[in-house]
């Protein structure tokens, strides 16, 4: 399944995000929305909901059965000042939010997310008003059902906005989930684990066409299992974002508002792809102040142009990474 819900936050703030190569994780920001909520009471709840497309208790429910698969890791880590009144909250860390706190707290997510991840909140993030700080890191690995051949990985064109390029793409002939509707073909690539990797190819230029919830729903759960001649660029995107503005555009103002008063929410994501399975890694940290199948002929679909790539948890549907290949 992949909740339509889920898949239209992910797009909503998708699109909020600066244009070119995207890469961040729809399930690591969710899950620090709702930590957050949790930690800043039942008046913001609401309002992240309404970002969220869905209740915070239910979202909640779903990313602890995502995170609870041996392919995925999930944490959340409350960071607080123990001058603060919350530091007696029973998932509080202490720890003197000085300017030295973003090497203990890097160093955590660093081992959380297997070194992808190294810094997760910059030095300088920290500053003398800050009190608290909510970071959930993501990891996960899935190793495909079949590895592509390594020696059929080649250069291969790929359309760029900036003209065409020769990128190292990977082939491989075999039965693959498939999907051409709603102006776009999408095709799955399963993982031993519980764990697909959707690519989606616009039938026009990415950066033109259209696609809500619904139909993306479809595209990642409505595919046929048929013989496919597969041409996927290698990918390894590395990309930080800040997300307070993007997040508030999209209706969370009162947890920014809140007593909690989350100044800034910065995401890191780190998505690769290769001829053996997928490794994606996110942190998002909430810094705050306080007031606290047909085999006959193989289907030829070549990703040689800007495409999506979705990385789903299979069991619930959740969007573990979302990312735009504009520059492979």
């Amino acid at each position: 399944m992949t909740d339509a819900t889920h898949a239209a936050f992910a797009l909503a703030l998708h699109r909020a995000l600066p244009a070119g190569n995207r890469c961040w994780s729809p399930f690591s920001v969710a899950a620090a929305l709702c930590r957050a909520a949790d930690v800043a009471g039942e008046d913001t709840a609401p309002a992240v909901a309404d970002v969220l497309r869905a209740d915070v208790g239910r979202t909640a429910k779903l990313l602890a059965v995502a995170a609870d698969e041996p392919a995925v890791t999930s944490a959340d880590t409350i960071w607080v000042d123990p001058a603060a009144p919350a530091a007696n909250h029973p998932d509080v860390r202490r720890l003197a939010l000085d300017e030295h706190a973003h090497v203990v707290i890097n160093e955590v997510v660093r081992e959380l997310t297997r070194g992808l991840v190294p810094r997760a909140v910059p030095p300088g993030a920290i500053t003398p008003g800050t009190l608290a700080i909510l970071v959930n890191a993501l990891h996960a690995k899935g190793a495909w059902v079949e590895d592509f051949p390594e020696d059929d990985t080649r250069p291969r064109k790929f359309r760029t906005p900036s003209g065409k390029r020769m990128v190292p793409t990977m082939r491989r002939v075999g039965t693959f989930g498939h999907a051409a509707r709603h102006g776009w073909q999408s095709v799955l690539i399963p993982c031993a684990e519980a764990l697909d990797v959707v690519a989606l190819l616009p039938d026009q230029p990415l950066a033109t066409a259209e696609l809500d919830g619904d139909a993306l729903a479809d595209l990642v759960t409505g595919v046929r299992f048929t013989e496919v001649d597969l041409h996927l660029p290698k990918v390894d995107l590395t990309e930080a974002t800040e997300l307070a503005e993007p997040l508030r555009a999209l209706g969370a103002g009162p947890l920014f508002d809140s007593w909690l008063l989350v100044e800034q929410v910065l995401h890191q994501a780190k998505l690769a792809l290769d001829e053996h399975g997928v490794e994606g890694a996110a942190a998002t940290s909430a810094i705050a102040a306080m007031g606290w199948h047909d085999p006959r002929e193989a289907l030829v679909v070549r990703f040689d142009r800007p495409f999506l790539l979705v990385v789903r948890h299979r069991g619930t549907g959740l969007l573990l990474f979302l990312a735009e290949v504009v520059e492979p």
